[in-house]
């Protein structure tokens, strides 16, 4: 069998549904929509009730929680139990890059999503300190692997006039560097797991570089702490993933990729940004 991490459960799923649907006479068919319509009641029902005892027992502030997460934002999204937010889902994925490029002075504004396509608004590439069309390929790589039914992603210039979309136009956003005190004493080959502005982050010390990357393993809650590492490849302990922790990318086989953050040495002190200022 192959490893269900490889396959798209969700697509499987569809076709197995469609052959038995159209493979075996009109009553299967008959049948297995009556099968699928009782699950959905079932679990519609069990998931609406779950839903009115989280938001009487934490209100809508807990639930803001519960749905930061993908997975659980997916499921509710499929029963109708929170609204679809297509341009926060593409912002999601597109969080998985913007550590690397606000490295390079480069920041990503999502205009809006249309379908499959992603509108965008690219700064600081008018410099020439970066190429512009590689950083539009790393934005289509990431959306491909992270954004479901993406199509297409479409940068587009800033007008100059006004504009009848409801677009609020921002300035390119720097990194809010935090001190980390600390790890500044971690020998060469080690790591340690911290907490910057509730984010989780794994610092990384290769050779005479600080690095920074989410402390989890893909999308899964899964910290990276404890795995191991073998110069800039981080070896996941609980799947055997392998990440480089300078780029974020997976390496042992297509699929997540680990959030960059920006690491600053100033004086022998380690800065990690997390954030960026806001407008």
């Amino acid at each position: 069998m192959s490893d269900p991490s490889e396959r798209d459960l969700l697509v499987e799923a569809e076709r197995l549904i469609a052959e038995l649907q159209g493979g075996h006479g009109p009553v299967v068919a008959t049948q297995v929509t009556q099968l699928l319509d009782d699950i959905d009641a079932v679990h519609r029902a069990g998931l609406t009730h779950l839903m009115q005892a989280i938001r009487g027992m934490g209100g809508d502030a807990f639930v803001n929680k519960l749905v930061a997460d993908p997975a659980i934002r997916m499921l509710l999204m499929s029963y109708d139990l929170v609204p679809v937010d297509r341009r926060l889902q593409a912002d999601e994925a597109l969080d998985s890059v913007r550590g690397h490029l606000h490295a390079r002075g480069v920041d990503v504004e999502t205009l809006e999503v249309v379908g499959g396509v992603v509108y965008v608004r690219l700064h600081g590439v008018a410099t020439g300190q970066v190429d512009p069309d590689a950083v539009v390929r790393d934005l289509e790589e990431t959306l491909r692997a992270n954004f479901v039914g993406f199509q297409e992603l479409v940068p587009r210039e800033r007008q100059a006039r006004a504009v009848t979309m409801p677009i609020t136009l921002r300035r390119a956003h720097k990194p809010v560097f935090r001190d980390v005190p600390g790890v500044e004493s971690l020998e060469d080959g080690t790591m340690r797991a911290l907490d910057v502005d509730g984010r989780p982050v794994l610092v990384v010390r290769a050779g005479q570089e600080w690095l920074a990357v989410g402390n989890r393993c893909g999308d899964s809650p899964l910290p990276l702490e404890f795995g191991r590492l073998d110069g800039t490849t981080l070896h996941c302990s609980w799947h055997g993933c392998q990440y480089d922790v300078r780029t974020g990318v997976r390496i042992d086989a297509p699929g997540d990729r680990l959030t960059v953050f920006p690491v600053n040495v100033d004086h022998g002190k380690v800065r990690i940004a997390v954030d960026v200022e806001r407008a």
